[in-house]
């Protein structure tokens, strides 16, 4: 009988995402000045007093953004919609590349793999494929709109110091989210990184507009060799980030 149910569905959810459907998600900085504060108290090493004006400041200028997840019941798109949120703005900069910049995302559930095209850091097409996310599925539940979600914490995350936190509805049981999380058992609906929250604020499922996934194009690289490049391009910044 548990198989029977598998299988129904799996044949619901093909029916129910045979065309493309998208999220929009709003972006805004998780820093806030109280976590600046907080931050001051617990770091271990003084922070120059620039160092706190600068983070203060961008946390006051700092604007929201939207983004786009475009999707069917195999493959994705995420992108930073254009045309949103005001470039001079003091801070806009530092959330725009957290948001994704003008980076597009692919995702295929089939392959369980993730690319980015990269085109401006290094002036030339890169497709970097990502490394696959390791989540842990808690049972704490939360309503995100009319979508019951689960949440799940990103076991192999680069901060040390703060947990990405990942809230997704099994409702819609496509693993797909913002950049580079995916393989979650459902969508997700909210991200808290060290820095970013992005939040789904429309969902439109099935649409009637016809709406193309397209493949990233460029010189296909693995995440470790695009940061050797990196390292190598930007000596300097490494050299700085790598004392800190």
């Amino acid at each position: 009988m548990k198989r029977y149910f598998v299988i129904l569905i799996i044949f619901t959810s093909r029916i129910l995402f045979s065309q493309e459907s998208k999220v929009v998600y709003n972006i805004k900085l998780s820093l806030t000045l109280e976590k600046i504060e907080e931050r001051i108290k617990k770091s271990k090493r003084k922070l120059h007093k620039n160092t706190i004006s600068a983070l203060k400041s961008m946390v006051k200028n700092s604007t929201e953004l939207e983004s786009e997840l475009i999707f069917n019941k195999f493959k994705s798109n995420y992108i930073l919609k254009e045309g949103v949120g005001n470039e001079g703005v003091k801070g806009f900069s530092v959330l725009k590349g957290r948001a994704g910049g003008s980076k597009m995302y692919y995702t295929s559930l089939s392959d369980l793999i993730n690319k980015e095209r990269d085109c401006e850091t290094l002036d030339k097409c890169f497709v970097i494929t990502n490394d696959k996310p390791v989540w842990e599925l808690t049972q704490e539940t939360k309503k995100i709109g009319d979508y019951l979600c689960y949440k799940a914490i990103k076991k192999n995350s680069k901060s040390k110091t703060q947990k990405t936190i990942a809230w997704y509805t099994n409702k819609i049981p496509l693993g797909f989210g913002p950049k580079d999380y995916y393989g979650l058992p459902g969508l997700i609906l909210e991200l808290e990184t060290s820095l970013v929250i992005f939040s789904a604020k429309k969902i439109i499922l099935n649409s009637e507009k016809p709406i193309k996934i397209k493949e990233v194009k460029g010189k296909e690289i693995t995440r470790k060799e695009f940061d050797v490049l990196l390292r190598k391009s930007f000596p300097e910044f490494y050299k700085y980030k790598d004392k800190k």
